[in-house]
């Protein structure tokens, strides 16, 4: 074993030394606190320590932490150490360039812009003694030093300060942000800061923008979300983009004009620009020695703020992952060696700003040393020797104005002492011992867990695919902006102001409404808003795009379009705003819907009402049932079911009805099948009706009908399934009655027809249907005039052949019809087919209804002193009317009767239509009160109805 001098060490002799500086190095725990590290001194013969350094360098290499190496190796193509500039230039490219695998590497900021500004300053040093600009010994290297030394040449040539400012900002920007100085000077560096913001922003910059897409999706839409996540993407690149780089005066050089750099101040460093003047104009204190002793304190310090930033401890992952203090190891050099002053000069200067900031940096540095003597010199030089123990007189102990001097000196140096330590260095003779055990040489803490270098990415993946599955739960559920989604069997449901289209075939009434809405809020004017409650969307089962009936609701939407605009436009008091609330095909979703009207009426005052709920169904009555439960007001339009709003035998008190009931309709049919207004005296009547679940219509229309055609002889035929239907025809034709009557479904209907047309069934059939056929006709009716084998007769709640002087005298036609004919040329056009038309009976509903509303708001707001009419207050005018002429509707007059009889309309018209073979409609008889004063026989009417034939 090696225990003398001369020779290398063996490796198992250094693992002693190799624990000393693995515990020299290693940073401790956040509650320990960093501490300023001693200066390792290794004593020995340049063989001894060449070997130290290059096991002290594969050490740390092994457990990776920055370190340099500073040698008397000159490899091919390096320059020599000839200044301290090119030292640092050096050591900052090692300890950059080492470091754990996928952590970010040290940046030097502080470091590169000082040897920016000090090359530049050369540049202007050289072109002064040249004189005449031009660059005296080669050719530029790269186009960045060519555009440095234009602007040294064009910052000497300038004459006000302002135009130097404004050329230095402006090369500052041009040379963009280097973190890690170039190899050599005037070279434009790594961009390394690029990699540094991708390595430590962008997994923080991709969750904030998951998180910020997933709220704008859970809170918005989707729309804002996609927007949200592109706003903060290009956010998150502009910043990687802006901070690669130079801005004169930003926050990330603040330090060169704070108090904590007092090297190097000029008259101009108030501000960075003024600074780095300053050095540029800073003269040579000697000739040939470019850097004084200022400027070589000015590049130590920078060099120390960036280490200290780079382990600064806060909630940046890559400070305090780092548990390796970064080491620099300085080899013995021959006296002859051009790096020998400026390695021992470099230790120097550092070991006297520590003494002189009394402040941490994280900087380990190992110096090899040829001899006791050198290394007690060294000793020496960086030593920070205690205040000497000296007697105080009285005088010096006195208390003062700003505090007590003698104390606060006391305080001072203990703060010294625990800054700087009892003693800079620790000297270690190489030559002498052994150093080997049967320990293990010291490993150092591992890198917590939490610090790893993946985690940030699994934690921002994690929340990106969180994120995402939020969006994609959104885009799957909503529609649209949270007020329309999607039901479980597909189709989109909920509440839209018109601007989502529910079905290609509203999309056109939808748009005007949308642009009635958007007028009205413009307007700044004060407004009521109407929700209406309907099926706009089909059955997704439904294939066939011409049996989707949406003419009634495409009439209804239409008709409420009609009374918005005549409103309005006639600008009248408070302005009408429309909703439309999708419950869904066959109301199947009425009830949800009906909640989220509940929710918005109770933010929103200005909805008053309700209207719709044009099909007699179980999940209609559950909608009202729920909307009662905010006592709003509701009108029906074409519900007819006898026992719609009624529970417990008594009708709800804010539910109001413009049809007729079954009862009443099936009344007058069976008194017009058996007395002949269909063509034939009908002594028997074939009833078909629907018996699915939740239908309430059709069994209550077919019982109504039954019940009224006694004492004729009714035959049955209900199917509880559409596919039933043509068997029901088939077996009525085998022995058929005189009147079939049909008391089903539109929906239905369309096989009812084909079934009867294509069956023997003994000659003509005449069929009595109820009023849900009519939106049937209305896309269907020359199709059904220009079948021979039947002849059909409805009962419509609405229709314009009503109007003329057989049934209405002199009276004049409300002005809705023609009020229709206009738009709809305008939405479909003239030449549209009927299956794009919408139904003029449904829209006179939807005009009435929107009309009773707009009514009683005109109403109330005149009789109130312009007071905003509240729901409340349009029941109160519906329930109990002012005095007054009746309103006219386009149905009839338009006043409801008491809860008593379920707010219907005392002596609402019925009409008998039927269908010309050229598909136009002839009105055969008219019951009730279409007007006030109309004309009328007897004998066409049931006995206790007034006629108007």
């Amino acid at each position: 074993m090696n225990t003398g001098h001369g020779g290398p060490p063996s490796a198992e002799r250094l693992e002693g030394l190799l624990s000393l500086f693995e515990r020299v190095r290693e940073r401790p725990r956040t509650r320990a606190g960093d501490r300023l590290r001693p200066l390792l001194l290794t004593i020995g013969s340049p063989a001894e320590t060449r070997q130290v350094s290059h096991v002290l360098v594969e050490r740390c290499m092994a457990d990776p932490g920055p370190h340099s190496h500073i040698t008397s190796d000159v490899q091919a193509g390096a320059p020599p150490f000839t200044d301290l500039a090119l030292l640092l230039r050096h050591v900052s490219r090692e300890l950059s360039s080492h470091h754990p695998r996928f952590e970010p590497g040290l940046r030097f900021p502080m470091l590169s812009m000082v040897l920016w500004l000090l090359e530049l300053r050369r540049m202007r040093l050289e072109q002064e003694q040249s004189g005449n600009g031009e660059r005296p010994d080669r050719q530029f290297a790269s186009n960045a030093q060519r555009r440095l030394w234009q602007l040294a040449g064009e910052l000497d040539a300038a004459e006000e300060d302002r135009e130097r400012r404004t050329l230095l900002g402006r090369g500052i920007r041009s040379r963009r942000q280097i973190v890690v100085p170039a190899e050599r000077p005037g070279q434009q560096g790594r961009l390394a800061s690029v990699l540094s913001y991708l390595e430590q922003v962008a997994p923080i910059g991709v969750a904030l923008v998951a998180l910020v897409s997933a709220t704008a999706a859970s809170t918005l839409d989707i729309a804002a979300a996609m927007l949200a996540g592109g706003v903060g993407l290009s956010f998150v690149l502009g910043q990687v983009a802006a901070r690669t780089r130079d801005w004169a005066g930003r926050r990330r050089y603040r330090w060169f004009t704070s108090a904590e750099q007092p090297y190097m101040r000029g008259n101009r460093s108030s501000d960075f620009l003024g600074f780095a003047l300053d050095v540029f104009y800073r003269e040579e204190t000697d000739p040939g020695t470019p850097l004084d002793d200022e400027l070589e304190r000015l590049l130590i310090a920078a060099f120390l703020q960036d280490l200290r930033q780079a382990y600064r401890r806060g909630i940046g992952r890559a400070p305090w992952a780092r548990v390796r203090y970064p080491a620099v190891v300085i080899d013995q050099m021959p006296e002859d060696h051009p790096g020998r002053g400026q390695s021992r000069r470099f230790v120097e200067r550092v070991e006297e700003l520590r003494r002189r900031e009394e402040r941490f940096d994280p900087l380990v540095m190992a110096v090899a040393t040829g001899s006791r003597t050198e290394a007690r010199e060294l000793a020496l030089a960086i030593r920070a020797p205690l205040a000497e123990q000296t007697v105080a007189d009285l005088g010096e102990v006195r208390e003062q104005d700003d505090g007590h001097p003698f104390w606060a000196g006391f305080l001072a140096e203990q703060r010294r002492v625990a800054v700087l330590g009892t003693r800079r260095e620790l000297r270690v003779d190489a030559g002498r011992g052994d150093g080997s055990s049967t320990e293990p040489v010291y490993q150092g803490r591992r890198r917590p867990v939490a610090a790893h270098p993946a985690l940030p990415w699994l934690v921002a993946g994690a929340i990106l695919a969180g994120s995402l599955s939020v969006i994609s739960f959104q885009a799957v559920r909503y529609c649209a902006p949270f007020t329309v989604w999607h039901a479980e069997n597909g189709e989109c449901i909920g509440i839209s102001n018109g601007s989502y289209e529910f079905n290609e075939r509203l999309a056109g009434i939808q748009r005007r409404i949308k642009r009635s809405n958007d007028a009205v809020l413009a307007s700044g004017k004060p407004y009521v808003t109407l929700v209406y409650l309907g099926p706009m969307t089909v059955d997704p089962d439904i294939r066939n795009p011409e049996a989707d009936l949406l003419a009634g609701i495409h009439g209804e939407l239409v008709g409420l379009s009609i009374a918005q605009r005549r409103h309005n436009e006639a600008s009248g008091q408070p302005r009408l705003r429309i909703l439309l609330a999708n419950s869904g095909s066959r109301f199947r979703h009425a009830r949800q819907v009906a909640g989220r009207i509940r929710e918005r009426a109770a933010q929103d005052g200005t909805i008053v009402a309700v209207v719709g709920f044009g099909q007699s169904r179980e999940q209609t009555g559950h909608a009202i049932e729920e909307l009662s439960k905010s006592a709003l007001p509701m009108i029906g339009t074409t519900n007819t079911y006898d026992g719609t709003a009624q529970s417990r035998g008594r009708f709800s008190p804010y539910y109001f009805r413009l049809a007729p009931p079954n009862r009443t309709l099936a009344r007058h049919a069976a008194f017009w099948g058996r007395n002949g207004r269909t063509g034939v005296r009908a002594g028997s009547a074939d009833v078909f009706y629907d018996t699915g679940k939740g239908d309430l219509y059709s069994r209550n229309l077919a019982a109504d009908f039954a019940a009224a055609f006694a004492p004729g002889k009714v035959r049955m035929l209900p199917y509880s399934d559409p596919s039933q239907v043509p068997g029901r025809v088939l077996e009525a034709c085998t022995s058929p009655a005189d009147l079939f009557y049909y008391a089903g479904r539109s929906d239905e209907f369309r096989s009812f027809i084909n079934r009867l047309a294509n069956t023997d069934c003994k000659g003509r059939r005449v069929v009595l249907a109820g009023d849900e056929v009519t939106k049937y006709v209305s896309d269907n009716a020359r199709d059904i005039g220009a079948t021979d084998s039947i002849r059909l007769f409805f009962t419509p709640l609405a229709a314009q052949e009503a109007w003329v002087p057989d049934f209405v005298g002199d009276q004049p036609r409300q002005i809705f019809y023609p009020s229709f004919d206009q738009v709809v040329e305008d939405l479909v056009g003239g030449n549209a087919a009927a299956q794009a038309r919408p139904s003029r009976t449904h829209a006179a509903l939807g005009y009435d209804a929107a009309r009773t509303v707009i009514s009683a708001a005109e109403r109330i707001y005149g009789d109130q002193d312009r007071t905003l009419p509240t729901a409340a207050a349009i029941l109160s005018e519906l329930t109990e009317p002012g005095e007054g002429a009746m309103p006219q509707g386009a149905t009839g007059l338009l006043r409801f009767g008491p809860r008593s009889q379920g707010h219907q309309i005392p002596r609402k018209p019925v009409l008998l239509t039927t269908v010309r073979p050229d598909g136009s409609l002839r009105m055969v008889a008219v019951c009730g009160e279409l007007v006030r004063e109309g004309r009328g026989t007897t004998g066409v009417c049931p006995a206790d109805e007034a006629a108007r034939p």
